[in-house]
Order: C-alpha cells, then sequence, then structure tokens
C-alpha cells in the first residue's frame, strides 16, 4: 500500500512528488525538443478553451438572468470577453505567447512562493535537503520574477524559460519525493 504523505507514523515514500516530478520532467524535454510545437499548441489549447468557456457562459445566460436579474449580464459581457481573447489565442499567435509569458510568470512566481513557505518541513529530512531546495525554489523565484521585469525578453525565451522552469521544479520535486522516504 503507498504511505499518504501526511500519515501519523510518517512521511513515507511520496508518490505524488515523484508522479509530479516526472511529469514536470517530461514536459520540459518536450518544450526543449519542440520549441515551436509546444508554444505554438499551447496558445491554439488556451484559444479553445476560452471560446468554450465564453460559448458555456452565452448559453447559460437566460436561466442566469432568471436567477440573479441584471447580474448575469455581466457573465455575459465576460462570456463575449472569453470568445474575443480565445480568437486572439487562435489568430494571434504573438499575443498570445506574450500573454503566455505573463500567465507563466505569475504562476511560476506564486508556485515558488508557496514551495518556499513550506519549505521548512524538509528540515526532518535533514539539512542538505532542506537547502538543496530552499537553493533550487530561489534560482526558481529568479527564473520566475524576470518575465515581470522584462517581458520582452521572456517573449523570445519562453520556450527556455519554461523549459527550465519544468526540468529543475520536476528535479526537486523527485529529490522530495526520496527525502521523505526514510522518515
Amino acid at each position: 500500500m503507498v504511505k499518504a504523505v501526511n500519515r501519523e507514523d510518517g512521511w513515507g515514500f511520496d508518490w505524488s512528488e515523484l508522479i509530479t516530478g516526472i511529469i514536470f520532467l517530461i514536459a520540459g524535454y518536450f518544450v526543449f525538443r519542440l520549441p515551436q510545437v509546444a508554444i505554438t499548441s499551447l496558445a491554439i489549447v488556451f484559444g479553445i478553451a476560452a471560446i468554450v468557456r465564453g460559448i458555456t457562459i452565452i448559453g447559460g445566460y437566460r436561466r442566469l438572468k432568471r436567477a440573479t436579474g441584471t447580474k448575469a449580464n455581466l457573465a455575459l459581457g465576460l462570456g463575449i470577453v472569453d470568445i474575443f481573447i480565445g480568437a486572439i489565442f487562435m489568430f494571434d499567435i504573438p499575443s498570445a505567447i506574450t500573454f503566455l509569458s505573463y500567465l507563466f510568470a505569475f504562476w511560476f512566481f506564486v508556485d515558488v512562493v508557496e514551495r518556499l513557505v513550506v519549505s521548512n518541513h524538509l528540515k526532518i529530512f535533514g539539512n542538505g535537503i532542506y537547502w538543496l531546495s530552499v537553493i533550487i525554489d530561489l534560482l526558481l523565484l529568479v527564473v520566475a520574477v524576470v518575465p515581470l521585469i522584462r517581458p520582452m525578453l521572456t517573449i523570445l525565451t519562453l520556450n527556455a524559460i519554461v523549459g527550465f522552469y519544468l526540468v529543475i521544479f520536476g528535479v526537486n520535486a523527485i529529490i522530495i519525493a526520496f527525502a521523505r522516504k526514510n522518515k
């Protein structure tokens, strides 16, 4: 039986961290291996998702209006905006990539800050594991902040930044999975 991460009798091997690490390593590999395909595909997927969401919101407008009155107009407006954003993502890939650079920067930043905030628990696995994870997360924090400060640099190097982040995050997750095995 696989041990849960937060069992009362100890940590045990962390399968979810291992799986997360492997998935991130695979994603990083594909971003480095097929950079144009990776970023263009991501833009198209976001575009399709936004259009479907917009259509869904507009489709439910009448029921929502009966339930909420004029508050539904906000949802209708956002549904139209979703379709507009989806169309931009589908037909203006450079703009989509610009938006994705900000989205990834924000996601990376929030994720790294969360990992740094909770990293203190890694001390029970040894100071070496703790400091290795903190150093990796601080490197990732730099990678996350650069796109917010230099967006044009990010647009030109988005694949490398995303690939680097995915690989380093994956390695860190795998290290944590094995470190938890011993406690």
